[in-house]
């Protein structure tokens, strides 16, 4: 996770309205903690950094610091929204991974995969011809573009998407608007898809279904008019996608809690809640309780 140390300034205001700010007014400083298995891995402080920064993913050996936004002013003059950093806090490179990033994730093996929301599609902040102009993008260390998103047969193209799921160094899960399709790849190609009946979801888990050889169980966060709700969707080997049950995120003997920030990795949600906690969600415990 990645904690801003000083006061933030990543908003501008203009005629009434409020817009993002890809660089503070001052360097910012950056904590970086890793936790696993409930050890602390790594408690960085990264100094002098000029972005305002929202994600962080490891990348082999070092970590990327991305900023959502990046502004274009001419050919060979954009911002490097994708900041690179040694572990011990010493930066090591800088990349262009687009403006209107919703999510980036990234593989074992250092691939980079960032998805895009609608303004990181269609172009703004100066860009006529977005980098993330196809919804979805896979990139190396290096800044290299190694895939973009091509909607299989029957499928519409990415207008927004909503929900990226990086489950291994070879499958990704997309789900996006305005098809509300949820779409496997693996090695880069799509292999399955299908139309999800809920919308609006802005993260999901997705696991196999022990019961049915090349079927799939998914989690999917929020809907457009509930932003908690965890719906279990059954998605079949013939592209039928069928609710099963909506759960509520809830504390032993408390009322429910509201998700704050949530990621989904392979089978498993990551949420903070608005209690503060940190909650691991597991599918594939979920869908053997259903079933016990």
């Amino acid at each position: 996770m990645v904690f801003a140390l000083e006061p933030l300034d990543d908003r501008t205001l203009s005629n009434g309205a409020s817009f993002a700010k890809t660089r503070p007014s001052a360097l910012q400083r950056y904590r970086i903690v890793e936790w696993r298995g409930g050890e602390t891995l790594l408690d960085l402080v990264i100094e002098n950094e000029p972005f305002n920064i929202h994600q962080i993913q490891p990348v082999g050996d070092d970590l990327l610091l991305v900023c959502s936004r990046s502004r274009y002013r001419g050919p060979d003059d954009f911002d490097l929204n994708g900041r690179l950093y040694r572990r011990d806090g010493t930066p090591c490179g800088e990349i262009l991974l687009g403006d209107g990033i919703e999510s980036v994730q990234a593989t074992g093996t250092g691939e980079i995969w960032t998805s895009y929301f609608d303004e990181g599609v269609f172009g703004n902040f100066g860009w006529g011809s977005p980098v993330g102009a196809s919804g979805l993008v896979a990139w190396n260390r290096h800044g290299e573009r190694l895939h973009a998103f091509s909607p299989p047969e029957g499928l519409g193209p990415i207008d927004d998407c909503y929900a990226l799921n990086v489950s291994g160094d070879r499958d990704i899960w997309l789900y996006y608007y305005s098809e509300f399709a949820l779409v496997r790849l693996r090695n880069r190609q799509t292999v399955a898809s299908w139309r999800m009946p809920v919308k609006g979801s802005h993260a999901f888990a997705v696991t196999e279904d022990p019961a049915r050889y090349g079927a799939y169980v998914a989690l999917m966060c929020g809907t457009y008019g509930d932003p908690d709700a965890l719906q279990l969707v059954h998605l079949g080997t013939g592209g039928e996608a069928r609710m099963i049950r909506t759960y509520r995120l809830q504390r032993a003997g408390s009322a429910p809690v509201g998700i704050a920030q949530v990621v989904g990795r392979g089978g498993v949600l990551y949420v903070i809640g608005t209690d503060c906690t940190i909650y691991r969600i597991d599918v594939a415990e979920m869908v053997a309780t259903d079933h016990a």
